[in-house]
């Protein structure tokens, strides 16, 4: 009897391991050259699985005769040990579960052990669980902002106060207007049943100067978005233009419709910001701020989840471009944008800024 419950004892040892586990990572363009539109949100870290740990002692698969040194409890091993009268086996890749006291080792098992004692093997650390996207912050809530002087007649363009200017384009067909609140780079804006519409808030630029000869941009920004009809395209986020070489360029944290589909020559992370595919886009013989029409390529950063608010690091991105042999030329605007293309729509930025140091 007493060699029955011993070998139970032993069994119990071996099996009684538990599993921890970890979770689960969670275009086309216009005739003004935009396309694409709306962002997205990761999910959340995950922990990695356990640590290294002391293995339950009496080893598996193999038993001998003789005592087996008790091993101390621990999470996040894999299963390993020394077999009875064997010895120490390596630690496993997988997460462990708590490891359990050892008792007396008995004879039974895939393999019988050697006479003696049996120590037990320390096991090697489990690989770490993989983590899941980061999930984004959620919006603040923010009153709605009153007042600002409303354009409706594109093309229009002026100063918005604040050291900011906005501009209003479009390629006549549909309807739509933009108010400029005069704080910041503020708006609101709506539209309906355009072919292809941009309202936008920023800075601009003599022409004369390249951003890095400028300084270091960057911009937040927080909007509420509704009504937007299916079928079409659009975007938000920062847009502008540079010449010699002509460029027109995106930075889309969400798109209206169909997501941007054009070529991709890759993609980065920026810390806090989110993920992004490098994207470009040849229009030929398109309308663009020279006046006349003109082929040129535009450069896309394009977020891999759309987000209503948020920093974003502009510099990055343009220096993310060139180690891609994507250079801008100097700079003639750099503001915060909504495009509409065949659709309608309404968007209301109250948080907006663009910030050059």
């Amino acid at each position: 009897m007493r060699d029955e419950l011993v070998h139970a004892l032993v069994l119990s040892v071996a099996f009684g391991v538990g599993a921890c586990q970890s979770q689960d990572p969670s275009p086309a363009s216009s005739e003004a050259g935009s396309a694409g539109s709306a962002v997205a949100h990761g999910g959340s870290a995950g922990q990695p699985s356990g640590g290294a740990g002391n293995a339950s002692a009496g080893g598996s698969n193999s038993s001998g005769t003789g005592n087996a040194t008790a091993g101390n409890s621990a999470n996040g091993a894999g299963s390993a040990g020394a077999s009875a009268g064997g010895s120490p086996a390596s630690g496993g890749s997988n997460p462990g579960g708590a490891g359990s006291s050892g008792g007396t080792a008995t004879s039974g098992g895939a393999s019988s052990g050697g006479a003696g004692p049996a120590t037990a093997g320390t096991a090697a650390g489990g690989m770490a669980g993989s983590g899941g996207a980061a999930t984004d912050p959620p919006c603040p809530v923010q009153p709605p902002r009153t007042g600002g002087m409303q354009y409706c007649n594109p093309p229009a363009n002026g100063n918005a106060g604040s050291g900011y200017s906005y501009d209003l384009w479009s390629d006549a067909k549909g309807t739509g207007c933009m108010t400029v609140y005069g704080v910041d780079a503020a708006f609101k804006a709506n539209w309906m049943n355009v072919g292809d519409w941009i309202a936008r808030v920023g800075l601009s630029f003599d022409k004369s100067k390249t951003h890095e000869q400028l300084g270091t941009f960057s911009s937040d920004f927080s909007y509420t978005m509704t009504g937007i009809t299916t079928g079409g395209f659009g975007n938000v986020g920062i847009y502008g233009w540079s010449v010699n070489p002509l460029h027109e360029f995106y930075i889309e944290e969400n798109w209206l419709g169909k997501a941007p589909n054009f070529t991709k020559v890759g993609s980065f992370t920026i810390d806090g910001e989110g993920t992004y595919d490098v994207m470009t886009n040849t229009q030929t013989n398109q309308p663009n701020i020279t006046g006349t029409n003109a082929t040129f390529v535009q450069f896309w950063s394009v977020r891999t989840s759309k987000r209503q608010c948020g920093h974003i690091s502009i510099s990055k991105h343009f220096d993310e471009w060139a180690s891609l042999g994507l250079q801008l030329g100097k700079m003639e605007e750099i503001r915060i944008s909504v495009e509409g293309q065949n659709n309608s729509g309404t968007i209301d930025f109250t948080t907006a800024t663009v910030l050059v140091k």
